[in-house]
């Protein structure tokens, strides 16, 4: 499954005789996929309107155009490790963490998928310089990125051994470059959190690190890169809570989701409050992620997906199946969901994309 090898492209194994129950929510776009998936997203073409899942894997950067449905195939864009991709919203720029020495990189979609079409006509010529490497990230741990909505600044926030870097792109030199440099604790330092939030009273973003439970509120420890002073993080008394979810939905509110719980907080951690939906949701197992709906919260588990109702709290869709082991790979614009036997280590997995609204 290496281009280098010549493979440069995966076919879909033939789809199964039987339709799963989960179709009337997901629609499957790849049978036996063999990629090891660490993340995912989407990209839209500007001219062709075609809708691209990004898939950033052990074994490179790969593409897969949804608009071919009755014979879908990867293709490869690039050979590099990719443990983590965000594209960014109406825009043709990607960036990943990439390489086995991690760098960040930003990659224009369009040229990569340019050069992918000449190698297909068999069309000789220097291939077009798609990607660029961020030099001062050698390294990165983590990284988060996204789009200024007052500003509408791209921004790109990293965490090398030494430093917080953040990275703003600029139009005119058709780059990113970092603007702003603190010290990071220490080369061990590692975060369980690695989010933007955006106030619309400073220019660049915070980092959220951490999140700890507090006297009647939790503690959201953030990381200013709008400040110039040595960051050392705070002292507490216990350790952090086990967040997996941590999204702005809005200028004050952030839903975070924990154990079997999706709450809504403001940016100082405090519980909101609406007299017409509820701000917390109990699920009835473990979750792994949450997604915000309208109308309600999807919260993703080892065996499935349950969706509780902003309005009562109840279960408004579910699929579970503990024959397999699921996993949501990307909710950005779509939400893309992995499938595998769970009796099974090293097979093969299936790609689902959400079709259907919680309330349908």
């Amino acid at each position: 499954i290496n281009a280098e090898y010549g493979n440069p492209s995966l076919k879909a194994a033939p789809p199964a005789a039987a339709t799963p129950p989960r179709a009337r929510f997901f629609t499957k776009i790849f049978s036996g996929c063999p990629l090891n998936i660490n993340c995912a997203g989407v990209w839209t073409h500007p001219s062709k309107d075609d809708t691209y899942v990004l898939l950033g894997t052990e074994q490179g950067l790969y593409t897969l155009n949804t608009a071919t449905k009755d014979d879908p195939t990867m293709i490869i864009l690039s050979s590099k490790r990719v443990t983590w991709l965000n594209v960014y919203d109406r825009s043709n720029w990607l960036v990943t963490i990439s390489g086995d020495h991690t760098y960040v990189y930003s990659h224009n979609l369009l040229l990569l998928h340019e050069n992918v079409k000449d190698e297909e006509r068999q069309v000789v010529r220097k291939k077009l310089m798609a990607s660029q490497r961020l030099n001062e990230t050698r390294g990165v741990k983590k990284a988060c990125a996204g789009v200024n909505p007052y500003t509408r600044q791209y921004t790109c926030c990293v965490l090398t051994p030494s430093s917080f870097l953040l990275y703003l792109w600029q139009p005119d030199r058709v780059r990113f470059e970092c603007i702003k440099s603190l010290p990071a604790p220490g080369p061990d330092y590692n975060p369980p959190l690695f989010e933007n939030i955006i106030r619309s009273d400073e220019p660049y973003p915070s980092i959220c690190v951490a999140v700890y439970q507090g006297e009647g509120r939790l503690i959201l420890e953030n990381v200013n890169m709008n400040g110039s002073s040595v960051w050392a993080g705070q002292q507490h008394t216990s350790a952090p809570l086990p967040v997996n979810t941590l999204t702005q939905i809005e200028g004050d509110t952030v839903l975070l989701g924990f154990n079997n719980q999706a709450m809504f907080v403001n940016r100082e951690g405090i519980q909101k409050q609406s007299v017409r939906t509820r701000s917390s949701l109990t699920y009835s197992v473990p979750i792994s992620s949450v997604v915000c709906l309208e109308g309600g919260v999807l919260g993703f588990h080892k065996s499935g997906m349950e969706g509780r109702s902003l309005q009562t709290g109840r279960v408004e869709a579910e699929v579970r199946d503990d024959t397999k082991v699921f996993r949501l790979l990307s909710s950005a614009r779509m939400i893309i969901l992995e499938s595998r036997v769970a009796a099974e280590t090293t097979n093969s997995s299936n790609l689902y994309v959400l079709t259907s609204r919680l309330n349908e």
